[in-house]
This record gives structure tokens, C-alpha cells and sequence, in this order.
């Protein structure tokens, strides 16, 4: 992995390259840039014709484009683009309901008069993110065929392919990917009540069975309908149907055999949570182990001039799960944001830590302990992949614990940051993972990547779960004064289609640490694209000044918010 770091430094972003031909019907003119900006693509082009229209092409026209993104010039159909409609002014073609971008086009109005002289149509390709590239030799693209037709079918006026490519050799580039505040929809601070989040109470003195009913039951149609949508876009499995109801048994089942590896506590309070609402015991439990698997999360610890710690965090899930044909956002943003609720863990009638969370997860992605430390998971992926939660289910690494457990036993310990440092760095995860810690002192802060080492595993060696270990206190000594982890380990590059880090060290950098305070770390978690249209909620911590807040935050893919 040090050699990709060496190798990548040099790349930067090569613009994204446009191919534009055609591929039948009569005399006519293309036009379209060689190259545009790849961050994101943008452009106009244009297909005219300056002969007269036949009388037989006057038939009501319609449009049709279809493609996919794929290998470049050799579709593989993994988000397929399929439109059409009357070739009648302004038409828009949307990529993936709108999420990944649009086509617009703009016809002369119906009729089209039969003394024109000719036709000229004019477009415009909107692209929200940067197309993927993976150096130095995975290139990917968008293929847009689009044809021109009579509505009552016929031989085409004109048939077009155009290909947008992002050359394999490109790399994300600090000096191209830049703070997004520019480049954003501001977001007021606070924010209205539409991203107010309800606080709750979990009294953990009360039975485990029953701590979250008052919780659970007035949310039980934004869970099922959350575990619907995950289910659908992950497999592909619609509720009600027979396929369905077949999972539904196999989880239980799986549930119920494996649960009774789990902390009994937690085990208990899923049995209760299913009891109440009535969902099946085992969505819940594929509910409480969604964030084990995949998530994309940006974490921010910093240390402002007058060595107060704070801590940022925003929680993105549902890449490629469904998308919401109607708002053009990905599909599981609203039932997610439906569901949060701050939680205040209570025992012996005081407030022992906070969470912000989805109302049936039992474990902490997202915790707070005043005056002690923060702390928020992020996912992380390496070439081990899910090989020790697949290990578990299958009854092995019975020594391991699933990160979101393990992070909440360790705000319940009445343990200082030192101590949970010292917990966390030593835990053996089940699977790669990225701990974000931020404390009460100055230095007080790390990101730590964890690791699941399935070959040491397997033969009965010991072997350390961390990969890398980023104290604060490295980067105040470097003459910096934060730590950030947006999902890809520190010592590489992040690829470019999906680069929070260098924009969010651009905000930061420009800032500087005098600037640093509740409001200026507002201002760049909801930044172009540390906010994204992945995201579900923003806090805003420091344990020090016992400072804790969280709101809903989301923003509908566009010029001004990447989508993921």
C-alpha cells in the first residue's frame, strides 16, 4: 500500500475525454467539447441539421436515449440510463432517477414547422460526480446512445452515440479538489425544526426486554418500512412476496441460533424491540448489523488556539441501495432520517453518555461521554473484507466482537479517553473498521484503523488489529491541528470519484485553528461534498466543554451536492 501512496502522489485529475459520432440517419452536424472539467462534468452539445425536413420526417417526433456506465465503449449496464419522450422544447433525461446526473434537451416547439430550414437541437450532460478511475488502468464512462424518431415508428432521423471517459491514470489532487464552501448550498446554523432530531431516554437499570418499547413502538412503521428499503436495494427483495417471506424465516432462524453470541444485554434488548413492534426477530437483527457491513462517513477531531477538542461527524449510508424516483435522492436517506433520535443513556438516575442512532439499533456508531471522550465509527475496507463477520456466522472468531457492541460497552465502563484508547487499540474487531476518538486535553484525539487478519486467525497466531494508529498529538507535532478520516487509509491517496479528504483539509487549513469553534466546523461538515447526498446527520461534539448536537442534514444531488 506504501508503493500506491508513491505511485499516486504525482496524479492528478486528466480532464474527462467526450467522444460524439453518428451512427445513422441523414446530413448532420455534432458538435461537442473534446475534454471538459472532470470535477464534475458539465457541457453543452448540439446536432443540427441545415438541409429542409422532408414533409415524410414532419410526423410528431420523439426522443430516446439509452446507455449505461460502464468500461468505457463497452457498457457493462451497471446503472442503466433508459428515456424517452416527445421531441417537443425542454426534455429531460435523468441518470439513475437523477441522483447521478441528467441529460437536458431542448427541441423546437410541435409542430415543427414544415417551412423550417432546417433543425437545430441543443443539450446540455450534467454529471454530479466525478466518473471513476482507478489507476492505471481502470477507466470507467458513461454511454449515451439517443435517437430521433416518428412517434408512429419508422426509419430514424438521426442516431447518435456519445462516450464520456475518465482517463485511467487519473488520481484525486489536493491541488484540484479544494474546500467546497464556495461551492455549497449554505446551511443556517442552527438549523430549523425540520432537522431538529427527538431525544429519547434508555434507562440501562431497567430489564434489557423493555428499554426501548417507549422508543420502538411509535417507530414501528419507519422501521419496517427502513428494513423494507435496505432490503430491496441491497437484494433486490420486495417486501410481501414469497421470496420474502422465505429470508424472513431464514434470518429468524440465523438469529436465533447465533444471537446467544452476542452481549447478552444487547441480545435481549433485540428480542425486545421485536417483541413490541411485531417485527420479526430477524430483521431487527439485520438491522443491527447494517452499519457492521458498509457505510461511508466523514470524522473530523481538531484542536482549536485555546486547546479545546471538537469533534465532527457526518453518517452516510445506502450507496447504490435503491434511489427515490420522486425527490432524486438516494433511497434510504428519508427512512433513515425518519428514525433518528438522540439518546440519553441513563444509570441510577444520571445521564452516563449520549448516541445519536436509528430507533432498533441496539450498538453506537455515534457516542458522546462529557467530560471524558467522543467517539464515531467509520467504515473501512481492506483485503479482508467481511471475512470475519462471515467467519462468525459460520461459527468461528468467537474472540472478536462486532465493532458498534463494542464501542457502546466501552461508553457505558466509567472509563476516562486514556483508558478507552487503551480499550480500543487493543480490541480485536471482526472486521476493518476506522475508530475516531476525541478527548478533553489537548492532544487528546486519534483515528484508529482496525483490521481483521482472517490467515492469522485461521491458524491460531496472534496478530495486531490495528493497521495504523493517528494520534493527535502526531499532527499538532507536525505543525497541524486535526486528525480526519473520510474512509480510506492516510497513507494513500482517496480515489478521486470519491474524495472528501483533500476539500475538507483545504476548509481546514484555511481556517486555522483561531478560527476554529462550533460554528466554523458547522460550516465545513456541511460543506461540497463532506455533506453529500449520502448523508443522514451531522454532530457536533466536545467532550470538554460537555458540548453535544446533532441535526438532520441532506441535500438533493446537484451542481452543489456530489452524491455520495
Amino acid at each position: 500500500e506504501m508503493f500506491l501512496a508513491i505511485t499516486l502522489a504525482s496524479l492528478s485529475l486528466e480532464p474527462t475525454s467526450i467522444t460524439f459520432s453518428q451512427t445513422c440517419g441523414g446530413n448532420w452536424k455534432l458538435a461537442a467539447p473534446a475534454t471538459t472539467k472532470p470535477n464534475t462534468p458539465r457541457f453543452d452539445f448540439s446536432m443540427s441539421s441545415e438541409s429542409l425536413l422532408p414533409s415524410s420526417q414532419l410526423y410528431p417526433m420523439v426522443w430516446h436515449i439509452h446507455g449505461s456506465l460502464g468500461l468505457p465503449f463497452h457498457p457493462l449496464g451497471l446503472f442503466k440510463i433508459n428515456a424517452s419522450g416527445p421531441a417537443c422544447g425542454e426534455q429531460t433525461a435523468l441518470i439513475m432517477d437523477g441522483v447521478l446526473g441528467q441529460v437536458l434537451l431542448s427541441f423546437p416547439q410541435c409542430p415543427w414547422a414544415a417551412t423550417s430550414p432546417g433543425l437545430s437541437v441543443n443539450a446540455h450532460v450534467d454529471v454530479w460526480t466525478v466518473l471513476p478511475a482507478i489507476p492505471p488502468v481502470v477507466s470507467t464512462g458513461f454511454q449515451l446512445n439517443m435517437s430521433l424518431l416518428p412517434s408512429g415508428g419508422g426509419e430514424p432521423l438521426l442516431c447518435t452515440q456519445m462516450d464520456i471517459v475518465q482517463p485511467p491514470q487519473s488520481g484525486a489532487d489536493p491541488e484540484q479538489d479544494t474546500c467546497g464552501l464556495d461551492n455549497t448550498d449554505k446551511v443556517p446554523f442552527p438549523p430549523g425544526p425540520e432537522a431538529q432530531i427527538p431525544t429519547v431516554t434508555v434507562d440501562l437499570d431497567a430489564p434489557a426486554e423493555i428499554r426501548w418499547a417507549h422508543v420502538v413502538k411509535p417507530r414501528t412503521q419507519g422501521i419496517k418500512r427502513l428494513i423494507a428499503s435496505f432490503l430491496e436495494g441491497q437484494f433486490g427483495i420486495s417486501a410481501n412476496t414469497t421470496t420474502a417471506k422465505v429470508i424472513e424465516l431464514l434470518l429468524s432462524g440465523a438469529a436465533i441460533k447465533e444471537m446467544h453470541r452476542m452481549p447478552a444485554d444487547f441480545a435481549a434488548e433485540m428480542e425486545g424491540i421485536a417483541i413490541v413492534t411485531g417485527i420479526p426477530l430477524g430483521e431487527i437483527w439485520v438491522l443491527n448489523m447494517m452499519y457492521e457491513l458498509t457505510g461511508y462517513c466523514t470524522s473530523i477531531v481538531a484542536q482549536d488556539s485555546r486547546g479545546t477538542i471538537w469533534h465532527g461527524r457526518n453518517l452516510d449510508f445506502g450507496l447504490f441501495m435503491g434511489t427515490n424516483a420522486t425527490t432524486h435522492t438516494w433511497g434510504l436517506v428519508d427512512p433513515l432520517q425518519d428514525i433518528l433520535v438522540n439518546v440519553q443513556y441513563m444509570r441510577g438516575g444520571k445521564l452516563l453518555f449520549n448516541a445519536t442512532t436509528y430507533a432498533g439499533f441496539v450498538g453506537v456508531h455515534s457516542g458522546f461521554k462529557a467530560g471524558s471522550f467522543s467517539i464515531t465509527v467509520d467504515t473501512r475496507y481492506d483485503s479482508h473484507l467481511d471475512a470475519g463477520i462471515i467467519g462468525w456466522l459460520l461459527g468461528k472468531n468467537n474472540g472478536g466482537q462486532f465493532l458498534c457492541f463494542q464501542t457502546r460497552m466501552i461508553l457505558e465502563a466509567n472509563i476516562s479517553y486514556t483508558e478507552a484508547f487503551q480499550s480500543l487499540t487493543t480490541y480485536k474487531p471482526l472486521g476493518p473498521a476506522y475508530i475516531i476518538l476525541g478527548g478533553t486535553q489537548p492532544g487528546e484525539g486519534a483515528v484508529v484503523a482496525k483490521t481483521f487478519n482472517s490467515s492469522a486467525e485461521k491458524a491460531g497466531v496472534s496478530w495486531d488489529p490495528n493497521y495504523d494508529v493517528w494520534p493527535l498529538s502526531e499532527s499538532l507535532q507536525a505543525g497541524s491541528f486535526y486528525v480526519i478520516e473520510t474512509n480510506y487509509d492516510r497513507v494513500a491517496p482517496p480515489p478521486s470519484f470519491d474524495d472528501r479528504r483533500y476539500p475538507a483539509v483545504d476548509c481546514l487549513d484555511k481556517m486555522g485553528p483561531n478560527q476554529l469553534n462550533v460554528n466554523s466546523l458547522w460550516s465545513i461538515m456541511t460543506a461540497n461534498p463532506t455533506r453529500n447526498g449520502l448523508t443522514t446527520f451531522t454532530m457536533l461534539m466536545s467532550a470538554g466543554l460537555g458540548h453535544f448536537e446533532t441535526y438532520k442534514t441532506q441535500c438533493t444531488p446537484g451542481p452543489h451536492c456530489v452524491p455520495f
